[in-house]
């Protein structure tokens, strides 16, 4: 359950509702193994990046925004870098009206005051009219978020996952569909058919996806604009930030910069 605010041994951060140590709730000490929760998970921080998986796709989750993860839904986590943040769970009453998949969530000034207060609760519940207001209020907020483009579809099919593992080991590298697939033991177009029905995009446009995501997590590490263009591959730093501006709408110093809706 939600805890108090606390204050982490040999600093200043707080992580609220995250516990520390041996003090962990249980949906946070689970993060990184698979697992599912009846209540609706919600989940803010304020440095670093965390990686959501189900067995549908992937999320990255940047600073200063925030992730919804629906009741009952199968998935694990890993927490990267995160010294402040907050961990919500919402009981299924409040999840009725709430997106049925994950979604990586834009977060304002009043967004992010509701969060902080509401992962001081000892329960998933509101115990009071005054917290029933505050938790209306804070459900309307997560409806009325803009969605980051930070979801990476992921195939069932074990061939194409052999595909999407070597273009994630290495992003930066253009593998042809022709030795993807022969990786693969398909067919190049077999593999492009299956490929387009399993995830819905093409592999030129998950691959750019999938670079993209890349860019964000080492923009939320700290890597330079020119380090991250050459590690992808771009052809030079001006188009990265012409590639990023296109699906971001805003530079990516901006992005990382004035992360606030």
């Amino acid at each position: 359950m939600p805890r108090n605010l606390r204050k982490v041994a040999q600093g200043h951060e707080t992580l609220s509702g995250f516990g520390v140590d041996g003090t962990r709730p249980e949906s946070i000490r689970r993060l990184n193994q698979w697992h599912r929760h009846a209540q609706g998970q919600l989940i803010y921080i304020g440095a670093g990046h965390f990686h959501i998986r189900t067995d549908f796709g992937a999320w990255l989750l940047p600073p200063q925004r925030a992730v919804w993860i629906p009741p009952d839904l199968m998935h694990w986590g890993e927490l990267k870098g995160v010294k402040t943040g907050a961990n919500i769970l919402l009981a299924p009453v409040y999840c009725e009206t709430l997106p049925d998949r994950p979604q990586v969530l834009s977060v304002g000034p009043l967004f992010e005051a509701l969060i902080h207060r509401v992962a001081g609760w000892r329960t998933d519940f509101a115990a009071s009219p005054e917290e029933a207001r505050v938790m209306a209020v804070l459900i309307d907020e997560i409806r009325a978020a803009r969605h980051e483009p930070l979801h990476l579809p992921m195939p069932s099919d074990k061939r194409l996952l052999k595909m999407t593992a070597l273009v994630l080991s290495e992003p930066g590298r253009e593998h042809s569909l022709e030795t993807l697939s022969s990786m693969a033991g398909l067919s190049t177009r077999t593999a492009r058919r299956l490929f387009a029905a399993s995830v819905g995009m093409t592999l030129s446009a998950w691959r750019q996806q999938a670079r993209l995501m890349s860019a964000v997590e080492m923009l939320s590490d700290g890597e330079s604009v020119s380090a991250i263009a050459d590690a992808l591959g771009y052809a030079s730093p001006s188009n990265f930030i012409a590639m990023f501006r296109s699906v971001f709408g805003v530079t990516p110093g901006k992005y990382v910069g004035n992360a606030r809706a």
